[in-house]
């Protein structure tokens, strides 16, 4: 979390939405951190009780991008990988991280879920907060701008995908998707007025 004292305003942080990209935006001019990144807002607010007289605001991405980013991140990033292979080769996936498709993703999401919950939980679980203003990840720039006045810190992205280990986005993955994240789809769907 990230926060400002004297406007009385923070950021709660679902994985995968532009946290860190937010973060350093934000502490250049500023703004401090907890250590607590991705504690969902329900366990901030329990645990700093003044969070109760903030504005907070929290960023919602497409659910569907979002998990591919999640696929994409499990596979490249140092200290997760070797979590997210652990789980394919214990599940009989011997196909290299680079390959697995995102359809071999959600033939062994409970067990992914089970070893990189934060990764997996819906972003409702930090955004669905009367607390919390939810924006849009695809205006992230402009949100920022607008809530902190500045316009002059350059906003540098972090933890952007590459198209190592990029799948295809079948109908059956998209579909999981939709199930699997309703709660974030019902939240996309109000931000968009759909």
């Amino acid at each position: 979390m990230v926060f400002n004292k004297a406007t009385k305003q923070a950021f709660v942080h679902p994985p995968k939405t532009g946290t860190h990209t937010t973060q350093n935006f934000l502490k250049a001019i500023g703004w401090k951190t907890l250590p607590m990144t991705h504690a969902r807002t329900e366990r901030l607010i329990r645990d700093y009780p003044n969070l109760n007289d903030y504005t907070l605001y929290g960023f919602l991405r497409d659910p569907l991008l979002r998990f591919e980013s999640v696929i994409l991140h499990l596979k490249r990033m140092f200290g997760v990988h070797p979590i997210f292979e652990k789980v394919l080769r214990d599940n009989g996936v011997t196909d290299s991280l680079e390959a697995v498709s995102y359809e071999t993703v959600i033939s062994v999401f409970p067990k992914m879920a089970e070893a990189l919950p934060a990764f997996c939980h819906q972003q409702a679980a930090w955004l669905n907060h009367p607390k919390v203003t939810v924006l849009d990840f695809r205006n992230m720039e402009f949100e920022l701008r607008r809530i902190t006045g500045n316009t002059d810190q350059p906003l540098v992205r972090y933890n952007t995908s590459t198209d190592f280990g990029r799948s295809v986005i079948t109908p059956a993955v998209e579909e999981f998707v939709r199930q699997q994240y309703a709660d974030d789809y019902r939240l996309w769907d109000t931000l968009n007025g759909a």
